[in-house]
């Protein structure tokens, strides 16, 4: 039997390497001391990430951390949490049907008066995504050499190892900043977030989104790296990851996500 507290770290370990930080928090500060910029070229923020992560990217562009933004998601396995999650705060939003990052938009331009985000509406998984996001750059004219990203918690780390597969070495600067960490904690029997983020998944669902990232991220055979399906470019997962992965696999909340073979491409 693992115990509620083994379950709550490693769930943590997973989080904290998941949830990749080139910077240690999103201000110019911190992109002047390790890149040498006050402000990105583009911020692209990506659907599967919840509506909070909507909150920083617009805190980050008031801040002028970024001279343009980029909103990327069409229809995939995280849709219908965004939709709800915005349904149930803004009850007289359109939601039903619409892309992630239609709704984003939408998000924005209310509560933040942002009016000129683009968008790109058509990807369906991380692959996608990515190549769809620089497609659209490309659309736009925007020869950006630096790409601030930010996605959910548990799939930041894969999307920078996308956008490294994708790109040319030195071809652009990817800065890494998960706009949320949650910390698990093992409390009167159950294991509760110590902070609630709006729109953030149920345990159970982030459990399986964690746990389901380990499988993909190896580089074998039956993962995503080079030695697999080759969407991804080479990660290394320290020790700690993977026997934090098995503890969880142990036990009773222990699910890794299917492939949702609806949204491949």
């Amino acid at each position: 039997m693992i115990a509620l507290e083994q379950e709550a770290a490693a769930a943590n370990v997973l989080t904290d390497y998941l949830a990749k930080r080139d910077i240690p928090a999103l201000t110019a500060d911190a992109l002047q001391m390790k890149y040498g910029i006050a402000a990105v070229d583009v911020l692209i923020l990506f659907g599967g990430a919840i509506p909070f992560g909507c909150d920083v990217a617009a805190r980050a562009c008031q801040a002028g951390l970024a001279n343009k933004l980029l909103l990327v998601g069409g229809v995939g396995h995280t849709t219908r949490a965004l939709q709800k999650a915005f349904a149930k705060r803004f009850p007289k939003m359109l939601t039903e049907g619409r892309a992630e990052a239609e709704l984003m938009a939408e998000y924005l331009s209310c509560s933040y008066g942002m009016q000129d985000c683009s968008i790109e509406k058509k990807s369906t998984n991380c692959g996608n995504n990515v190549t769809y996001a620089l497609a659209k750059l490309r659309e736009l004219g925007c020869a950006a050499k630096t790409l601030l990203i930010l996605q959910d918690a548990s799939m930041q780390r894969r999307m920078d190892a996308t956008f490294q597969a994708v790109l040319e070495a030195g071809e652009k600067i990817i800065i890494n900043y998960a706009p949320y960490r949650p910390e698990i904690l093992a409390r009167d029997g159950n294991l509760v977030f110590r902070q609630r983020y709006w729109g953030l998944w149920d345990m159970e669902r982030y459990l399986t989104l964690l746990m389901g990232e380990i499988p993909r991220l190896r580089d074998d055979e039956n993962g995503y790296g080079p030695k697999g399906k080759k969407f991804l470019a080479h990660v290394d997962i320290p020790e700690a990851v993977e026997m934090a992965f098995e503890v969880l696999q142990q036990s009773e909340h222990g699910t890794v996500r299917a492939v949702d073979e609806i949204y491949k491409s």
